[in-house]
């Protein structure tokens, strides 16, 4: 029980952060020319894979990145054609 209410409140700050992350993200579109940039996203990857706290972690969290990855850039699509 314990655990499940420390799970929960950690996915309330995920998704506080994710969302966030993707107002951040989402006006770049407007600026960047492309919505993909290969060498920031494999940095980014990198990064998520040295956090991850262990290798039992790193594919999972590799996983999860790559998704925030493709929803930022369709947010960018989405601001782009805004404008």
């Amino acid at each position: 029980r314990a655990a499940r209410a420390k799970i929960d409140a950690l996915d309330r700050r995920l998704a506080a952060l994710l969302a966030r992350r993707f107002a951040l993200a989402a006006p770049l579109g407007r600026l960047k020319k492309k919505a993909s940039d290969p060498a920031r996203e494999k940095r980014v990857l990198a990064n998520a894979r040295r956090h991850a706290r262990g290798e039992i972690y790193s594919d999972g969290v590799t996983a999860v990145f790559k998704e925030i990855i493709k929803q930022s850039k369709k947010l960018q699509r989405h601001a782009d054609k805004n404008r």
